[in-house]
């Protein structure tokens, strides 16, 4: 699937939503595609042509979606990648551009379609009330970087509208500090072709993933729009001096999505 920023929906193109008979074939074409993914292999290396994000790219294209990059891509190497958190969708769009690893709510697991593609991609998943789950996740993840694999966090800890940005649980930073790998923002923002705004593709306030799903695949077309900045090195700093900084390159995005 090629990147594309074409879709940017006016009020006069706007669209309505797909019927529930096109909605029920895209789903079911969608689970196939699930089910093939239990055979692509799981490796993650450097290299983002690597057969599981190209799964991922198909999948998104199933649904409607269009990837659009902003930014330049960063040179080989391991990084922690940091992300606002929109949808279940980040996932699959960050997976399908970089060969990363992930560390989610262990809730995540339970999600149909979701939940055994993060388990497939190897995601790390974290019980937040377990203080030893914490520790054994901020593990693996160190192990990972110290192996030149990156790997990515949501470092708001929860969904949002796509509207604001939350503060950043600092936890996870510091492994960049323990390895001196450096952090690598990414925003994400969706452009729906029936309203303009995130909001159809928005998972939030305890909806439950089905109702989520279902309006996503009614969704004519999406455009996931991804900025990527510029790495920020640990050197000299701390875990809460780094987070806080990849917090207000975010912000400042945020407050400019705002505005459009």
């Amino acid at each position: 699937m090629s990147l594309s920023s074409s879709l940017s929906p006016s009020s006069g193109s706007r669209r309505r939503s797909l019927s529930f008979s096109r909605r029920s074939v895209r789903g079911l074409r969608t689970a196939a595609h699930v089910a093939r993914g239990l055979f692509v292999p799981k490796t993650t290396g450097i290299d983002s042509e690597d057969p599981l994000s190209r799964w991922c790219r198909d999948l998104l294209s199933l649904l409607g979606v269009e990837l659009a990059l902003t930014g330049e891509r960063p040179d080989p190497g391991a990084y922690l990648l940091v992300s606002n958190h929109i949808s279940w969708m980040d996932i699959l769009v960050i997976r399908a551009l970089f060969p990363t690893r992930f560390v989610a709510k262990e809730e995540i697991a339970l999600w149909p379609v979701i939940g055994s593609s993060a388990r497939e991609a190897g995601t790390l998943f974290l019980g937040r009330n377990r203080l030893s789950s914490f520790f054994d996740t901020l593990h693996f993840a160190r192990t990972l970087l110290e192996k030149d694999l990156s790997v990515c966090v949501f470092p708001e800890g929860t969904t949002t509208s796509g509207t604001h940005l939350l503060p950043f649980r600092t936890g996870m930073f510091e492994i960049c500090i323990a390895t001196g790998k450096p952090v690598l923002p990414l925003y994400l923002r969706y452009v729906s072709a029936t309203c303009g705004s995130s909001l159809p593709v928005s998972y939030t306030d305890n909806e439950s993933f089905a109702r989520s799903f279902w309006r996503t695949l009614g969704e004519p077309r999406i455009s996931a729009r991804v900025d990527i900045f510029p790495p920020i090195t640990p050197e000299g700093m701390t875990r809460k001096e780094l987070a806080r900084g990849a917090w207000r390159v975010l912000q400042e995005r945020a407050l400019l999505a705002g505005t459009l």
